[in-house]
């Protein structure tokens, strides 16, 4: 089995050019998008390898059973990460995790969209 790590790294970019932006934008603070390429420098590519080799091994039925509990997983390490290093709270923490995520999850999903069907 051989995992296709352009698509995991095309994945992370995305999520890298959304988020950062996004955090740019929110707290004009260039250290914050350095914090945010950490984050998912740690997330990212475990969320979609774990989901890759859910597909293979279990069949694509399983994609959404695995996809959702593993961004839920995701928005707390994330808030978790971002409430240490920022100083923001863990409600504020939460809340940039899942606007940051929300919005690069459904950049994902338009792309996919528009590229696969």
């Amino acid at each position: 089995m051989r995992i296709p790590a352009l698509a995991v790294l095309w994945a992370l970019l995305l999520t890298l050019a959304i988020e950062c932006a996004a955090i740019l934008i929110i707290f004009r603070k260039k250290e914050y998008a350095y914090y945010c390429v950490l984050c998912n420098l740690l997330t990212n590519p475990a969320l979609n390898l774990l989901l890759y080799l859910t597909v293979i091994v279990f069949g694509r039925k399983f994609y959404y059973p695995v996809l959702i509990p593993a961004e839920v997983a995701v928005v707390f390490v994330e808030a978790v990460v971002y409430d240490y290093i920022c100083r923001l709270g863990i409600v504020k923490a939460v809340m940039l995790s899942t606007l940051l995520n929300a919005l690069s999850f459904a950049a994902g999903l338009l792309l996919t969209n528009v590229l696969f069907t």
